[in-house]
């Protein structure tokens, strides 16, 4: 459709879009929504697209570690992806967002959600932002 783009472009596409859309100094505001929504795409091209695109993923997974998730016995107790997952799911629908908070989230709901596995409604948005940019041509 645009040509060559590669996962790697379309990574740096969304990183760029994502920045300027949610400072909104430009034509392009990014609202509270549209800003997670941009941000989980943007994180779906980054897992994609590997090599430096894949650093942020490298830090929310970190950060789940140091939190104990998935090891049965962090800080919290017993707390599963699934729950962090669901976690996500909850603030995007009920924290009042503002588009950088929005985006935040949704780029760690992009790492998160897939990382419940196939079959779970978590990956469902996964999956169909994958095929949307394979469409588009990454």
């Amino acid at each position: 459709m645009f040509g060559g783009i590669g996962a790697g472009g379309l990574a740096l596409c969304f990183a760029v879009f994502l920045v300027l859309g949610v400072k909104g100094k430009g034509r392009v505001k990014l609202k509270d929504n549209p800003a997670a929504v941009v941000a989980f795409i943007a994180s779906t091209s980054f897992s994609a697209a590997g090599a430096i695109w894949s650093n942020p993923e490298k830090i929310v997974s970190q950060g789940l570690t140091g939190l104990g998730v998935e090891t049965g016995s962090g800080p919290l107790g017993d707390v599963r992806i699934g729950a962090v997952a669901l976690l996500l799911g909850i603030l995007l629908a009920c924290l009042p967002l503002t588009p950088f908070r929005g985006a935040v989230i949704g780029l760690i709901a992009g790492f998160v959600w897939p990382a419940t596995g196939d079959g779970t409604v978590f990956a469902i948005p996964s999956e169909l932002a994958a095929a949307a940019l394979m469409m588009v041509g990454g």
